[in-house]
């Protein structure tokens, strides 16, 4: 039987299945136990492929984030103080 274009398409992707493998084939079942098993294993494999930053990575990146938020806020309060500045003179006009 000729393969349907989304076959084509699909085997050429790593990672991916045929539209006969997505639960159409005719077979048993699988059970959710089955599903969440294989999910647990393929998390397992996929974690092991990740590279993760080291100690001196993540301090050089919280330092970043925490002065980068320091400096909006700074910003922040000093354009509220003078709008509300602004704001109270107009008022009180």
């Amino acid at each position: 039987m000729a393969k349907s274009i989304k076959d084509r398409l699909l085997e050429r992707l790593p990672g991916t299945r045929s539209s006969s493998d997505d639960g159409r084939s005719g077979g048993p079942p699988v059970g959710v136990t089955r599903k969440v098993a294989v999910f647990f294993q393929e998390f397992k494999t996929e974690m092991k492929k990740v590279t993760w930053p080291g100690r001196k990575d993540t301090v050089a990146s919280t330092a970043v984030v925490i002065v980068t938020v320091l400096v909006i806020v700074a910003f922040l309060g000093l354009v509220d103080f003078a709008l509300g500045k602004v704001v109270q003179s107009i008022l009180n006009y």
